[in-house]
């Protein structure tokens, strides 16, 4: 009896089980994930996910500031470029201001104003100037 019993446990270890379907998780290698988002955008199957529309407002303001940024990068650089210039005009027109002022200093010299007048006939005066006094009532 005991042959027998050791027969039907091994019988009943034996018997092939029902179809059961064993499902392995294994890691997907990334540029599989990778190639099944690009083609998730080229075919449109991401505008079908329920998180689009909660991504698409993030995704705008995302967009929006990267706009804004690059205004302001290039309204910056124009600012820069502007300020730099005037810095430059603003150097040439002290130098010119400086010059004017020395070359008119020169010119209003006593000495050379009575050699510019000598050339149309009026001369210095050698009388030195009198005071008037007046005397009111």
């Amino acid at each position: 009896m005991s042959k027998n019993v050791i027969k039907e446990t091994i019988v009943e270890k034996e018997k092939p089980k029902k179809n059961i379907k064993l499902k392995l998780h294994l890691p997907t290698p990334k540029s599989t994930k990778m190639g099944n988002v690009i083609q998730g955008i080229f075919d449109g199957g991401f505008l079908e996910h329920k998180n689009f529309v909660r991504h698409l407002t993030l995704g705008l303001l995302i967009t929006f500031l990267t706009l804004i940024y690059i205004a302001n990068n290039y309204w910056s650089i124009k600012s820069f470029r502007e300020m730099y210039k005037l810095k430059k005009e603003l150097k040439e027109l002290r130098f010119e201001h400086i010059t004017m002022k020395s070359d008119f200093m020169y010119i209003s010299k006593q000495s050379e104003v009575s050699r510019k007048l000598d050339s149309l006939g009026i001369k210095e005066s050698t009388v030195p100037p009198q005071k008037f006094f007046y005397k009111s009532n």
